[in-house]
């Protein structure tokens, strides 16, 4: 019932943003639907389901909604390359992030090699933010109550709400760096789109923190 309800749902959805996504040549107004958290840990079962989504909501602007686990990452690089939209959630770590758009290049490679037109097919990366500082910085309280040299205290408090913007910016330098050079400009030529790399829960989480800080920072 709520599968069912959910396809009409999208594609309600997808087309009241259709002409945002014909006036951008597919750039813009997409609408995602994430298979079930149940298969996170399937490889096999994402495919089937994420395909048959795919096949039920019928809209050239939707993205499935995957995420970025170990059994997911062959999963997205599979249906990158069946010409399918993916957008890939639960990032937190650069060198997942490293991993989800390797997928996305091995899958439009494969996609071209079997003679598809990579121009219809999207992507975006959701790299969480603000999860991050709320594990590292109980780590920091932890520490901090712990230390006895002021100046350690100090030093400790000065990295509370910093992690999280660091890490973002990392992989941000491996986004440029992996869309681009002579094998994204392969792809490029053949009307590939870069992966677009998004910033998730951007929201702070302490109370302490301004509410758009890390909008502020990252841009």
């Amino acid at each position: 019932l709520f599968e069912h309800l959910a396809v009409v749902d999208i594609q309600h959805a997808a087309d009241v943003l259709r002409p945002v996504y014909d006036h951008s040549h597919g750039g813009d107004g997409f609408v995602s639907l994430e298979v079930s958290p149940y298969l996170a840990m399937d490889t096999k079962g994402t495919i089937v389901e994420a395909e048959r989504l795919w096949k039920d909501v019928h809209r050239k602007n939707l993205m499935v909604k995957v995420p970025a686990t170990p059994e997911g990452l062959p999963a997205i690089e599979y249906l990158i390359g069946e010409g399918i939209s993916i957008n890939i959630t639960l990032l937190f770590s650069q060198e997942v992030y490293r991993q989800v758009a390797e997928a996305y290049l091995k899958g439009l490679e494969k996609y071209v090699a079997k003679g598809g037109d990579p121009s219809h097919v999207a992507s975006v990366a959701s790299f969480f933010v603000s999860r991050i500082d709320s594990a590292v910085d109980k780590q920091l309280d932890e520490k901090i109550a712990r230390a006895n040299d002021p100046l350690e205290k100090e030093r400790l408090a000065a990295l509370k709400g910093k992690v999280a913007i660091a890490n973002a910016k990392l992989a941000y330098q491996d986004y440029k760096r992996l869309f681009s050079g002579a094998r994204w400009d392969k792809l490029a030529k053949k009307g590939a789109k870069p992966q677009r790399l998004l910033w998730a829960s951007t929201g702070t989480k302490n109370k302490d923190y301004s509410d758009v800080l890390y909008v502020e920072e990252l841009i």
